[in-house]
């Protein structure tokens, strides 16, 4: 028996010659499988844009249900899913007929007094103990830029003090 492209199929020698013929028994999905996430990057931004939504979904029908726990990898940003709260994680559930059913996550950036930026990524990993065999393994990354809408502070010294205030640098006598 031999699995190519697709197919199984069976080689049957017919008597004691050379001449065989192919019975193909069944089609065959030959893919591993994984976490599919729609976008390959997000970007947000604190203020104006603090909002990106993408989908979750597995590139094959498992045969039990497959658990997804998304988790963000920093504290710039909150995770949300339909129906759900903002939290550092969510856990997403695939059935055998919702496995192809896009999930959204929404990425959320925090308003925050500093001016910090940042690049993390959101980890999208199978849940063993709630999970077909076939996925135990799955995983997906997703990288998030967060962009701050904070001035950058910039100091230099010279005469007289300087304090700071949210985004801005005034001197004082």
């Amino acid at each position: 028996m031999i699995a190519n492209g697709g197919f199984v199929a069976t080689f049957v020698r017919l008597g004691s010659g050379s001449n065989f013929y192919v019975d193909v028994t069944d089609w065959v999905h030959l893919v591993t499988p994984d976490i599919v996430v729609s976008e390959s990057s997000l970007a947000v931004t604190e203020g104006t844009s603090p909002t990106a939504t993408y989908t979750v979904t597995l590139n094959a029908q498992p045969t039990g249900g497959v658990k997804v726990r998304v988790s963000r990898g920093d504290a710039y940003y909150l995770l949300n899913k339909a129906g759900g709260t903002q939290a550092v994680s969510q856990d997403l559930t695939f059935t055998t007929s919702t496995w192809n059913t896009g999930q959204a996550i929404t990425v959320i950036a925090l308003d925050d007094a500093n001016a910090l930026a940042g690049t993390s990524n959101i980890s999208h990993t199978t849940v063993d103990a709630d999970t077909a065999n076939e996925y135990d393994s799955a995983s997906e990354t997703l990288t998030v830029t967060v962009t701050d809408d904070d001035a950058q502070i910039a100091v230099s010294r010279g005469h007289g003090r300087w304090r700071s205030r949210k985004g801005a640098m005034r001197r004082t006598a």
